[in-house]
């Protein structure tokens, strides 16, 4: 689970072009408004729509669908957030469509890829003290929101992550080039997974991390195997996902402390 709470919002009301395409027309709304986060709702007539749809089984969207002619978009919902830094845009829709060359209307839902504009009203709420990342969860194999970044005075001051799949190989540090590692035995972890899983193990509730985003945090709950509970400076409590990052083994703090250096891990 990912929640928090946002206390920085506006509020966006009109209609899109005739003839746009309703993605693309979000998405120039976002980038000359500095929308980085929000919701928007929608209805009205959209053209030749292209829908996909999500199979869980196979972790994988099947191939879009277009729907010729005119549909109706009864709930036209959806979110803005970001992958990597680029402005990500999803919306999934629900309506009947009238086909081009004749015949009986019909239902149809899925995620909207593509469709133009016939006459659409909508409104868009942000959010804007937060940055809600996607990065694909291998559990589920969707790209989710795996990461909040917290704003404060337009400047990104906190980044957190639940629970994901946690990659077995760090990248090499920004300017190296990566290396190597050699392929473990089918039977035997690899050194380095097993080296952090030892390390993480040893942490316990009351050690010290040294973060370079979040400060100095001391540990709060360790029940999770998979992130921790640290409390930052402010009083603020955010989980922190282990595999997302590195530590080193504890060293002794001025006051006889355990204290952890973390680093981030880049990411692909």
């Amino acid at each position: 689970m990912i929640v928090t709470q946002s206390h920085k919002r506006r509020a966006f009301v009109g209609s899109l072009n005739h003839g746009s395409d309703l993605i693309e027309a979000i998405r120039s709304l976002c980038v000359d408004n500095t929308v980085l986060c929000g919701f928007f709702q929608a209805t009205g007539y959209l053209e030749d729509v292209r829908l996909q749809t999500f199979d869980a089984v196979q972790k994988s969207y099947r191939e879009p669908e277009l729907h010729r002619g005119t549909f109706h978009g009864v709930a036209i919902t959806g979110n803005i957030s970001l992958v990597e830094r680029q402005t990500a845009i999803r919306c999934h829709v629900t309506g009947s469509v009238v086909p081009t060359a004749g015949g009986v209307p019909y239902q149809v839902s899925g995620e909207l890829v593509a469709g133009k504009v016939v006459g659409l009203e909508f409104m868009l709420d942000t959010i804007d003290d937060l940055r809600l990342y996607r990065a694909r969860d291998e559990r589920s194999g969707l790209d989710g929101w795996l990461h909040i970044e917290f704003v404060q005075g337009g400047n990104p001051i906190v980044r957190t992550t639940p629970p994901a799949e946690a990659p077995t190989q760090a990248p090499a540090p920004r300017g190296e080039p990566a290396r190597a590692e050699p392929a473990p035995a089918p039977a035997r972890r690899a050194p380095v997974a097993a080296a952090a899983e030892e390390i993480r193990q040893d942490i316990r509730i009351g050690d010290f991390l040294n973060h370079p985003t979040l400060g100095r945090c001391v540990v709060v709950s360790t029940e999770n195997e998979e992130r921790l509970t640290i409390r930052l400076e402010s009083g603020r409590n955010v989980e922190l996902h282990t595999g997302l990052v590195d530590i080193a083994p504890a060293r002794t703090g001025p006051d006889g402390e355990r204290v952890f250096a973390v680093a981030i891990r880049r990411r692909r």
